[in-house]
């Protein structure tokens, strides 16, 4: 439920409005996408690292998360947390590569299913 419900209930004055909200990930969202990582890094998708992307490190049930700061080199076993424009623009990437690679299928699969669930 909105605030913005909570406070005017079905008399909203801005009925039209579109909502819209930040993307956060969780632990469950980290659980999903690592999944969905390996599938695209087995299919040749690369994360280049720059300074201040995010990634996560798993520590037992829960994912620790970091910022890169000049150390890239040691980002080894841990997963890149994209934002979502460029989660988006890895999907387009892969609808329109010309292949019947049946890694790749499933990449996609993956891909679509984690943002149908997250975003």
């Amino acid at each position: 439920m909105t605030n913005l419900h909570e406070n005017y209930g079905d008399d909203n004055p801005h009925p039209d409005r579109v909502g819209f909200k930040n993307f956060t990930w969780t632990n469950d969202s980290i659980r999903e996408w690592e999944q969905t990582w390996h599938a695209l890094w087995r299919i040749g998708i690369k994360w280049e690292w720059q300074n201040s992307d995010r990634y996560a490190q798993k520590r037992g049930d829960i994912y620790h998360l970091f910022a890169v700061h000049n150390d890239a080199a040691k980002l080894d076993m841990v997963v890149p947390l994209p934002a979502i424009s460029a989660i988006l623009e890895i999907h387009e990437y892969l609808l329109d590569l010309p292949t019947d690679d049946h890694h790749v299928d499933d990449a996609t699969n993956l891909l679509r299913k984690w943002m149908k669930n997250y975003v």
